[in-house]
C-alpha cells in the first residue's frame, strides 16, 4: 500500500483507507496526511455505508479489552469531584480524619479524581491557555493525593467522570483505565479498583453510586431521572458540586454529593460570568448500611481538625 500518495484516497482500498483513519486517530488527521479536505473522506465513508463512530468503536473493540463494572460492598467513604490540582487539601485530610475515626479503610473516589486541565473547554473559551497546568504538574499532585489516601485505605475505587473523558476522548477510548493509572503509578496496584470506562458503580447492591456526563441547575434533577431509570436503588449522585438529600418520587432515599475542591483555585469559575449555584464541600460516610451526609455545617470538624 502506497500510503504515501498524496492528494486523493482513490489509490486505498476500503480497509487500508480504515486502518489509516485508525492510525491517525480521525477523519482530520488523516485528510492532513492525505493532503485531502476531510469532506472527500467523509464521502468515501458514506459510500461505503459506515460512519466515523462505527470506524471508532470498531478500533475500539480491536485494541481495548472488554471492561466489567466492579461492584463493592462494605463500610466506607465516599468522595467525588477532586479536580486535581485544584483540591481541597483540607478536605481529603478530613476524609482521611474521618476513616481514621470510624475506622473505614475503603474510599470511593466516584468521579473527576483528574481535572485534566490542559484540555478544558474553559481555557479555550476564556482564551487562557497559557496558564493551564502541565499534565505532568497535575499528575504529580494527584500522586501526592493518593499517597495520603494510602495511609488509612487500603482499598481504593476509582469512578469514571465527565473531566476523565476529556483525555479518553482525545484518544478514542482506547486504554483501559487500570493502564490509564499507569500516570500515576497504580496500574497494578492491588488497593485500588476500577469501574473501566463505567461512570457509576454499585454499593451493596442497592446504592448507585454515579457521576453522570451532564449536570444540571436544578436540585434534585439528576438524581431524580436517575431514579425513574433505575427503580430499585437508592441514589447517590456526584458532578454537580452540591449537597443535597432527598426522596425520590417513590420514597427511595437520594443524595447529591459534595465536592472535594478548592472554589477559590478553580479558575473557571472566575473567567466566565455565571448564574450557576455555589459549589458546596462534602462527602459521605457508609457504615453499618447507613449514609450520613457531611458539610462544612453538619459536622464539628474539630475533632478532627489539626
Amino acid at each position: 500500500m502506497d500510503i504515501f500518495k498524496k492528494g486523493s484516497t482513490k489509490h486505498l482500498s476500503d480497509e487500508e483507507l480504515l486502518d489509516l483513519i485508525k492510525t491517525c486517530g480521525g477523519l482530520r488527521a488523516t485528510a492532513r496526511f492525505l493532503s485531502v479536505d476531510h469532506s472527500a473522506i467523509q464521502g468515501r465513508l458514506n459510500r461505503m455505508g459506515v460512519s466515523f463512530d462505527d470506524v471508532m468503536s470498531q478500533y475500539q473493540d480491536e485494541i481495548a479489552p472488554k471492561q466489567e463494572n466492579a461492584g463493592i460492598s462494605g463500610d466506607c467513604i465516599i468522595t467525588a469531584d477532586y479536580h486535581n490540582p485544584f483540591c481541597s487539601l483540607r478536605w481529603v485530610e478530613r476524609a482521611i480524619g474521618m476513616g481514621k475515626r470510624e475506622k473505614i479503610n475503603q474510599l470511593v473516589c466516584a468521579g473527576d479524581f483528574f481535572d485534566m486541565d490542559r484540555l478544558s473547554w474553559w481555557l479555550r473559551q476564556s482564551r487562557a491557555e497559557e496558564i493551564a497546568v502541565p499534565l505532568g504538574k497535575e499528575l504529580s499532585f494527584a500522586e501526592m493525593v493518593l499517597e495520603r489516601f494510602e495511609t488509612q485505605f487500603d482499598r481504593i475505587i476509582m469512578i469514571g467522570g465527565n473531566h476523565w473523558k476529556r483525555l479518553l476522548k482525545q484518544i478514542t477510548y482506547s486504554v483501559p483505565t487500570n493502564r490509564l493509572m499507569g500516570l500515576v503509578g497504580r496500574k497494578d496496584d492491588s488497593r485500588y479498583v476500577y469501574t473501566g470506562l463505567f461512570e457509576w458503580t454499585l454499593l451493596d447492591e442497592k446504592i448507585r453510586i454515579t457521576h453522570p456526563g451532564k449536570a444540571r441547575k436544578l436540585d434534585y434533577t439528576l438524581a431524580r431521572d436517575l431514579s425513574i431509570l433505575y427503580p430499585n436503588q437508592w441514589l447517590v449522585v456526584a458532578h454537580r458540586h452540591r449537597t443535597n438529600e432527598g426522596f425520590t418520587p417513590d420514597g427511595r432515599p437520594m443524595w447529591e454529593i459534595g465536592w472535594m475542591g478548592d472554589t477559590e483555585r478553580m479558575r473557571y469559575i472566575q473567567h466566565v460570568d455565571s448564574t450557576y449555584y455555589n459549589w458546596v464541600n462534602g462527602f459521605m460516610v457508609y457504615k453499618d448500611g447507613a449514609i450520613r451526609n457531611l458539610t462544612e455545617f453538619n459536622y464539628d470538624w474539630s475533632k478532627i481538625d489539626k
